[in-house]
């Protein structure tokens, strides 16, 4: 083969792979960098956003990553601009703030920097979904414990879109915040314990009560570095020990080093007597269930004094009609 015929060649596969890329990056790559899709759906306007799911649990191995999808769809009658960042949260031991955005800070159990979305800012019409892959991931070096972070998805007030200056000035923009959890555990790693702080009735302690317990109150302490599910029943029984009632306990996630108050409602009804409330609770780890138990009274004085009452009044006015007249025959 002569030098002509190798050059001729070699210049051949050089155009086939110039012409084959370039294909790839015509037809391949705009599909990778906008893989988030937009559609219109059918909603009521109600001056807000809608952002889901709520909360993803993802479980992975050191080293390796997941892609997920969040979605936001615009409820404001108007064009609006968005922004995604990403935080650290935590759990406390108030039972009225089961968890805190922590902002710029980094959480012991930080995730926020391994939270990437495909993209940071877009806009929405009225009416229109947006659906975002995001890409969570461990390093290889990960410790072996539970990590948390939050995906917030913001309005953007200064760049409201169909408003000119004129129509902004002197008007307050309000940042609504909605975020999407992610709970992440790294596969047979982490150390998992738990137990209930507390089974109560909800509202204050009596002696009894004047009418069956709105329902009950459980505090759930997570002690290890992952998040727990715990979840159960709540069997109520008589004073003869048959069950009247059994109450589901849905599973719910508990943060490290957090306590999680939880209430299961009793529907109402009438009740009087002694009962007992029986909490069968799974730890969420290791098939483990733990019990509680307490007792209370119901007695409707409301009800049961005019009751008795009307029986007194009854049985007097019989005994009076009884010692005052003589019933003879005729």
């Amino acid at each position: 083969m002569t030098l002509f015929s190798k050059k001729i060649i070699y210049s051949s596969i050089v155009l086939a792979s110039v012409i084959v890329g370039g294909l790839f990056l015509i037809f391949f790559l705009p599909r990778y960098s906008e893989a988030y899709t937009k559609t219109k759906i059918d909603v009521a306007a109600q001056n807000d956003f809608v952002v889901e799911p709520g909360k993803t649990e993802i479980l992975l191995n050191l080293g390796e990553s997941m892609v997920k999808n969040i979605s936001v769809t615009n409820r404001v009658d108007r064009t609006v601009r968005f922004k995604l960042s990403a935080e650290d949260f935590i759990g406390t031991d108030n039972p009225k703030e089961p968890l805190v955005l922590l902002g710029d800070t980094n959480s012991p159990y930080s995730l926020k920097d391994f939270i990437v979305p495909e993209i940071r800012e877009f806009s929405l019409e009225f009416g229109e979904k947006i659906t975002i892959p995001v890409t969570v991931s461990v390093p290889s070096n990960a410790e072996p414990k539970g990590y948390y972070g939050a995906l917030i998805v913001s309005n953007d007030p200064e760049k409201l879109e169909g408003e000119n200056s004129k129509e902004t000035e002197g008007k307050t923009r309000i940042i609504s915040r909605i975020g999407s959890l992610f709970l992440l555990k790294i596969k047979g790693e982490g150390i998992t314990e738990g137990n209930i702080e507390d089974f109560k009735i909800i509202g204050p302690a009596q002696i009894f009560y004047s009418q069956r317990p709105t329902g009950f109150e459980i505090a759930f302490k997570n002690t290890g570095n992952v998040h727990l599910v715990p979840y159960g029943t709540i069997t109520i029984k008589n004073i003869f020990g048959q069950v009247i009632n059994t109450l589901p306990v849905d599973a719910y996630f508990v943060l490290p080093d957090s306590t999680r108050y939880r209430e299961i409602n009793w529907s109402d009804g009438f009740s009087v007597g002694r009962y007992t409330a029986n909490l069968s609770l799974y730890r969420g780890y290791n098939n483990e269930f733990m019990e509680d138990k307490l007792a209370f009274w119901v007695i409707p004085w409301k009800i049961l004094v005019p009751v008795f009452a009307s029986i007194i009044l009854i049985v007097s006015f019989f005994y009076y009609i009884l010692t005052r007249f003589e019933l003879r025959k005729k």
